[in-house]
């Protein structure tokens, strides 16, 4: 029998773990957490992870949207609908007060603004004008959009409905989706009312005569000139008069008093307008315009080309103004009874 002595050899197995390196950097000692919601985490390190994240799939509604995997910042609040009104009757602006919804002081904001339900939008620009461009200048503050006051929209279309929303932006990668839309507002239809009457008529034909022009005396014509005038020209505008003649002309004598802008109680000879009164209901105000806003026997000439009578710097409602003819003649002025001069006067506003 042999005996023998049976050995048995263990191996053994070391590892060694090597720290991530590079020429000029080592990591000595890293862990990667497990996912999940757990902070997974090591001596030096710490892995945060998140679950519940959106899919790919983006979720959205008309005014509302999650964008799929993490939302790494507070989005701005949807702002909900401001409010958009006419108080004034314009024909080429609307108000405009946003809702800011809770949003903070710097949060900026686009308005979009539309006639047919939003299927076409135009934005405003930074002078509060209409155009296409949704430029980030074109996202202002509350405060400059005049707060709790707001703003006028300008550079609308006269008789035209339409609707307003708006979204927010705060920072980087925080905007959001326009707002639901405000109720509706309308501009109205731009207007201009003007008559002319005289104290003897308020029909046309009208007419005003001088009865007799007495050497050395100045004389009023029989009927005063009433005109009437109202308008929502935004910028206002303006009333001229001219005659025909330059002047009160006599066909038969070949003869013309001549018009002139004079006092006439100290001038030899003259014919002229001087205005009595302006005033209005509202608006405006009618300013009455030199030469014609003397006093006395002081009076404008009458030229045969248009020249300013009366002007309103805006709107304005029931403006009315009263306009009185005056003449003086010499001693060597020829006699005759078809002295005469024909008078237009019109009203151009500036819309």
């Amino acid at each position: 029998m042999l005996n023998g002595v049976v050995s048995v050899f263990t191996a053994g197995l070391l590892l060694f773990a090597t720290s991530p390196s590079s020429t000029n950097y080592v990591l000595p000692s890293y862990d990667i957490g497990s996912g999940g919601t757990d902070n997974s985490s090591s001596s030096n390190f710490r892995l945060n992870a998140t679950s519940g994240t959106q899919n790919t799939s983006q979720q959205s509604s008309t005014n509302f949207r999650i964008n799929s995997g993490e939302n790494p910042t507070q989005n701005a609040n949807v702002v909900s609908a401001p409010t958009l009104t006419n108080p004034e009757n314009y024909y080429d602006r609307l108000r405009l007060v946003i809702n800011t919804s809770g949003n903070p002081s710097d949060t900026r904001y686009l308005i979009a603004i539309s006639s047919d339900g939003f299927a076409t939008s135009r934005y405003v620009q930074t002078d509060n004008s209409i155009g296409t461009s949704t430029a980030l200048t074109n996202y202002r503050t509350y405060a400059a959009y005049g707060s709790g006051s707001g703003f006028l929209i300008l550079g609308l279309s006269p008789s035209t409905t339409y609707q307003a929303r708006i979204k927010a932006i705060r920072g980087n990668f925080t905007e959001n989706n326009f707002g639901p839309a405000s109720t509706s507002a309308a501009t109205v239809s731009q207007n201009l009312s003007f008559g002319i009457t005289t104290t003897l008529s308020g029909s046309p034909p009208f007419s005003a005569s001088f009865s007799s022009l007495n050497p050395g005396s100045v004389s009023s014509a029989n009927a005063d000139i009433n005109l009437a005038l109202s308008t929502n020209a935004m910028s206002g505008g303006s009333i001229y008069l001219k005659g025909v003649n330059s002047g009160l002309l006599s066909p038969s004598q070949s003869f013309t008093i001549s018009s002139a802008t004079a006092d006439l109680g100290s001038a030899s000879s003259g014919y002229g307008a001087r205005i009595q009164s302006s005033s209005q209901v509202s608006g405006g105000p009618l300013t009455s315009l030199a030469p014609y806003n003397g006093a006395g026997d002081n009076v404008g000439a009458i030229p045969a080309s248009f020249q300013p009578l009366l002007s309103t710097s805006g709107p304005i409602t029931t403006g009315t103004s009263v306009i009185r003819l005056l003449a003086k003649v010499t001693g060597d002025t020829p006699g005759a009874t078809d002295y005469s001069d024909s008078l237009t006067i019109v009203a151009a506003m500036d819309y």
